[in-house]
C-alpha cells in the first residue's frame, strides 16, 4: 500500500517521484524527522541518498506510521475443572475473575481479584486464558 490510513490528519507517505525530486537537504530532513539520519551519514552521491531514502520510505516508514497498540489490561476467568461438564453448572457463574492492569506511569503490572491487589510480572499475563483484552493505541510522535 502506498498510503497510511489518514486518520486524524496522519501524514501521507511520499511517492517515488516526490523522493526523487527532493533536494539533498530535504532527503536528509525526511530521514532525520523519522529518527534515521544515520542512513545518510556516509553517503556522498545524491543518487545513493535517493536510493537509500526510497528504501526507507517503502520498507520501514509504513510500519513506523502504522497504528500500534499496547496491552493495558487483561481479564481472565478461572473455573474448577468439573464446572461446565455434562450440564452441571454455567462456567461463567462458577470460578473467579482476575484482572491484570498495567500502571501507565511505572509500567508495573498488577493482578486484582476482588479487593486483593498484588504486583505481577508481565510474563505471567499471557499464561491464563483471556476473557477480555484491553489495548490502547500508541500515540505517534515525531523525534
Amino acid at each position: 500500500s502506498q498510503y497510511v490510513h489518514r486518520l486524524e490528519g496522519r501524514e501521507k507517505l511520499p511517492t517515488e517521484e516526490e523522493v526523487q525530486s527532493m533536494s539533498v537537504k530535504e532527503l536528509k530532513a525526511l530521514l532525520s524527522k523519522h529518527g534515521r539520519s544515520d542512513v545518510a551519514k556516509n553517503i556522498v552521491e545524491k543518487t545513493d541518498l535517493v536510493e537509500a531514502t526510497l528504501d526507507f520510505v517503502t520498507k520501514s516508514l509504513p510500519d513506523l506510521l502504522a497504528d500500534k497498540y499496547n496491552l493495558v489490561a487483561n481479564i481472565t476467568h478461572n473455573s474448577p475443572a468439573e464446572v461446565g461438564r455434562e450440564g452441571q453448572h454455567d462456567p461463567l457463574q462458577e470460578g473467579s475473575y482476575k484482572c491484570h492492569v498495567q500502571h501507565r506511569e511505572s509500567g508495573q503490572w498488577y493482578e486484582m481479584q476482588d479487593l486483593h491487589v498484588e504486583e505481577t510480572m508481565p510474563q505471567l499475563i499471557g499464561l491464563s486464558e483471556s476473557y477480555l483484552l484491553i489495548f490502547e493505541r500508541k500515540i505517534i510522535t515525531d523525534k
